[in-house]
């Protein structure tokens, strides 16, 4: 029973792991909208996610970490070369760069970011 267990454990591990990504100059795009936002609200194109279990679930779980960050949620599928990280936060506590750097930073450079939208 251990060693079934331990195989897919491995297999999970393999599937979100591998070589360091090759560095990616992050695009920034700022919007501004009239009115009253308690939020500011960014949309993050991130490269090198492969399964939800792994690597959707760290990058929610890295962003969530950032003091000022209301929340995360990821738009992944499996298939797709960039999926997006939709993040509210306190625009007032963190700036854009520093969910930038956050997501960047996993697995040294594992999940780049390659577009980041902020309005």
């Amino acid at each position: 029973m251990r060693i079934p267990s331990f195989l897919a454990l491995a297999a999970l591990l393999a599937s979100c792991g591998g070589s360091q990504a090759p560095a990616v100059e992050t695009v920034y795009e700022a919007y501004h909208v009239e009115g009253t936002v308690d939020k500011t609200v960014a949309e993050m194109s991130v490269e090198g996610m492969m399964c939800e279990i792994g690597c959707v679930a760290k990058v929610r779980k890295e962003l969530l970490e950032v003091p000022g960050v209301a929340s995360a949620t990821i738009d992944f599928e499996k298939d797709r070369q960039l999926n997006v990280a939709i993040v509210e936060y306190d625009a007032e506590v963190v700036e854009a760069e520093a969910l930038v750097a956050k997501v960047t930073a996993i697995g040294n450079g594992m999940y780049p970011v390659h577009r980041m939208a902020v309005t």
